[in-house]
């Protein structure tokens, strides 16, 4: 399979989850409002940092091994359940101790935070672990409609519960569940897939020790990474003098609609890294990364022009009428926004070449550009601030991984902003699977 039919069958499967997710967000968020919504997404986001401390970032390792064949799948797919049964053991009585006796929160309070904890990030390591190792097998198809298939099911509970009076609280346990279900499907799928119940096999202390290794690095990437990204969400949710509970649900929002816009570059990023990793099709994978480059510069420009004309009452209609403060925000965070989606494809890409500091260096130097001017700015101009500080932020991290690829692959930057119509032909022929240059 080329490198571009392997970019075609992944865009068309995991578009076709993303969409269903983006209907998630969108029921979501009309039935909670900007404040509660804006709550659930912020509850997420901490727990999403728990999850890539307690998972030492084990998904970039499974990444590089399983497509480089360096452990046995098998293997690691049984040591995927090993280790979820540990954090999720772990998670269960870290949280009672934090918001029970550090937060001082009731009890009734802490009770439902332990679940949500769990089924979230049991939830999300299963999907993470095991997305992988289909993507491995390169079987895109066949875990994105799985998890698409969940995401209408819990598109017409949510909507089913809302005509039927259902409590904000019922909503939430059901969003929650839905993720831990999500995640055990697909383990089982994929045991029964490719026939690892046959074998109980756990990799030996050689591997473990390959893939701690690996994942360690990654974890500090990952982390700097996490907090790049989302590090501006405390801001705005403890300047309480500058940003109300509406704020952050807006902010959000605007947040998670630019994020909307890495779903390609995202799914595009998970066939790079194996074929880097593995070694192959790197000529193609260089030549993809120009391209793509180029396609996103005029692709944001038109999206910046729509959202400037459009958000302000687009937003509102598709979401409701508290999310009236999305466009100036996700205006301010689109430069950004097209500095990460180059990012996501570099980041791949040194990652599979084991080249993970350069990673890591950039992600420093963005971080304390976000931190400096969050705290300088936030208090005074509020979420218009966080955005704007934030894409200055991207932008700057882009610049650095980006001069390191221009450096290996003996580019000028002359070259990179060389439009050319055949960038398109291109696109189209990766699009409708033509026979390309390999």
């Amino acid at each position: 399979m080329t490198f571009e039919k392997l970019l075609q069958q992944s865009l068309i499967w995991r578009g076709f989850y993303f969409i269903t997710l983006l209907l998630v967000n969108v029921v979501l968020s009309r039935y909670l409002h900007a404040d509660g919504s804006g709550w659930v997404y912020y509850l997420t986001n901490f727990f999403s940092l728990i999850l890539l401390v307690a998972s030492l970032s084990m998904d970039s390792g499974y990444t590089y091994y399983a497509a480089s064949n360096g452990i046995g799948h098998n293997r690691l797919a049984w040591f995927s359940f090993l280790w979820t049964f540990v954090i999720g053991l772990v998670v269960t009585l870290v949280i009672p101790l934090y918001f029970g006796s550090i937060k001082k929160i009731p009890a009734h309070e802490w009770k439902a935070y332990q679940l949500y904890a769990v089924t979230y990030i049991c939830g999300i390591l299963f999907t993470n672990f095991f997305t992988v190792l289909f993507y491995a097998h390169r079987n895109f198809a066949l875990p994105n409609i799985i998890m698409g298939l969940l995401n209408f099911l819990l598109v017409l509970v949510i909507v089913a519960g809302k005509h039927r009076g259902a409590s904000s609280t019922a909503v939430k346990n059901i969003y929650f569940a839905s993720f831990l279900l999500q995640g055990l499907l697909l383990g089982a799928v994929f045991m029964m897939q490719y026939k690892s119940f046959s074998a109980i096999a756990l990799p030996n202390m050689g591997e473990l020790r390959k893939l701690f290794r690996y994942s360690l690095v990654a974890l500090a990437g990952n982390l700097v990474f996490f907090f790049v990204y989302r590090v501006d969400y405390w801001f705005v949710r403890y300047n309480t003098a500058s940003c109300s509970a509406e704020d952050l649900g807006n902010y959000i929002q605007a947040s998670k609609l630019g994020q909307l816009l890495l779903v390609i570059p995202q799914i595009m990023a998970s066939a790079i890294f194996p074929q880097t990793a593995s070694g192959a099709m790197r000529a193609n994978v260089n030549k993809s990364i120009i391209v793509l480059f180029r396609i996103f510069i005029m692709v944001f420009m038109l999206v910046i022009v729509l959202v400037a004309f459009m958000g302000n009452w687009l937003f509102p209609f598709v979401f409701g009428p508290t999310f009236n403060n999305v466009t100036i925000p996700l205006l301010f965070l689109l430069p950004g926004i097209f500095g990460i989606a180059v990012l996501v494809l570099l980041s791949a890409y040194f990652s599979g070449k084991g080249r993970v500091r350069i990673n890591v260096e950039g992600a420093v130097l963005a971080l304390a550009i976000v931190v400096v001017g969050d705290v300088l700015f936030i208090p005074r101009f509020g979420i218009y601030a966080a955005a704007i500080v934030s894409a200055v932020g991207y932008l700057a991290n882009l610049l650095y991984a980006l001069t390191h690829f221009l450096n290996d692959y003996k580019l000028t930057w002359k070259e990179m902003f060389s439009f050319k119509k055949d960038d398109w032909y291109w696109v189209k022929n990766m699009l409708l699977n033509k026979n390309m240059e390999s």
